[in-house]
């Protein structure tokens, strides 16, 4: 193997967390926040296209208008899919009682009144599909296992638009399982991930337009552009559809722009964690959701060693200087600093190899090594 596969299980998460951090950082610097300590450096220099508008519709978040997430208010789909690599480690897999209770833990904290249906409303497709990473992780052996345990986790969220949902999240889970196996070419793995959701919507015609413009050789302005305009005649195709048949369209291609601009440029330099998060960050477009969807796949496929150290440094730096909200760790997915996301990892994978004990210390008396001779049976003196 390239990378071992524990090494894997670190880079999805942690891609997927530094992905959302740098894309928060990205999207401050577009709307002239100033870094909140000294010691944290501009990651990515500020491009000349900050924006892109196709239409009259803007897909950017960085206007002074934007909603710029911070501190405990940032990527609820993070904090989500940290809950349920709890929750998969608490039950040893997928404890529907608990995932349910999981997630009505998750709707009470983000929303001040009471439970009801604006549940719906949490959550948009691809937030959803990072909020299943850890599902994915767990259940990538197998992928009609895979698409059986994914289709009961959503069961349990509450959502609008169940084929929207459905669609988002297995072509993202997908791509990391077959990632995690090492059996994904990025020369087929479009044509794979849509044989694999069986379904013919947007974000399939999306990923066919992206698998056309990674043929062509499309810089990523032209992609980002293209994308946009794709989504926004979908739109329009299907408001038309909507009209004749007088009922409500149940996708919305723009929920998919964040989705195929992650496998855009995932592919196009798959070999290269920075650059694809850089460039995902670079489009302007929903930045936190586009590069921790990036950093997933692209971390899944290299492994944690990918992953470069300053970017570690900077997010431990960027934590310590985030204030603490109602006694939970500062971060942007509020699990404190890298060791933590790592020892999330390692919890994840040990549960899912079958270890009785996860969060048993690897330095405790009680899992010393004992060397001995073979076929040779001793007492273990400790």
């Amino acid at each position: 193997m390239r990378h071992s596969l524990l090494s894997k299980f670190q880079g999805t998460i942690l891609g997927a967390v530094l992905g959302d951090s740098i894309g928060l950082q990205y999207q401050r610097q577009l709307v002239g926040i100033p870094p909140q300590t000294e010691d944290l450096e501009p990651i990515l220099p500020l491009t000349k296209h900050q924006q892109l508008t196709v239409g009259g519709a803007t897909f950017a978040l960085n206007t002074l208008n934007s909603k710029i997430p911070s501190g405990k208010d940032s990527s609820a789909s993070g904090r989500l899919a940290v809950a349920c690599a709890q929750s998969l480690i608490r039950c040893s897999g997928l404890d529907l009682k608990d995932w349910r209770d999981t997630w009505e833990a998750f709707a009470k904290s983000e929303i001040s009144h009471p439970p009801s249906t604006e549940f719906e409303s949490i959550l948009n497709p691809c937030e959803a599909a990072v909020a299943a990473l850890p599902a994915a992780m767990f259940f990538h052996e197998n992928k009609a296992k895979l698409r059986e345990k994914i289709m009961l986790a959503i069961e349990v969220w509450p959502k609008e638009n169940q084929p929207e949902w459905e669609t988002a999240i297995l072509a993202v889970e997908y791509t990391i399982a077959r990632a995690l196996k090492e059996k994904l070419d990025p020369a087929t793995a479009i044509e794979q991930t849509i044989a694999y959701v069986k379904t013919d919507n947007a974000l399939t015609e999306l990923l066919l337009q992206v698998q056309i413009l990674l043929e062509k050789g499309a810089d990523l302005e032209t992609a980002a552009t293209h994308l946009c305009k794709s989504a926004t005649a979908l739109r329009e195709r299907q408001g038309e559809g909507q009209k004749k048949l007088q009922t409500e369209s149940i996708v919305n291609p723009g929920n998919f722009i964040p989705i195929a601009l992650a496998f855009y440029c995932f592919l196009n330099t798959p070999e290269d964690l920075r650059l694809s998060v850089m460039r995902a960050a670079r489009t302007g477009i929903t930045g936190q959701l586009t590069c921790a969807l990036t950093g997933a796949l692209s971390g899944a496929y290299n492994g944690a060693t990918a992953i470069p150290v300053e970017w570690r440094q900077v997010s431990s730096a960027a934590v310590k200087s985030l204030p603490k909200a109602e006694g939970r760790e500062p971060s942007v997915w509020e699990i404190g600093s890298d060791a933590t996301i790592v020892e999330l990892a390692n919890n994840l994978f040990a549960v899912w190899a079958g270890v009785y004990r996860p969060d048993a210390s690897l330095d405790s008396a009680a899992l010393a090594r004992a060397v001995a001779a073979p076929y040779v049976i001793r007492p273990r003196k400790i």
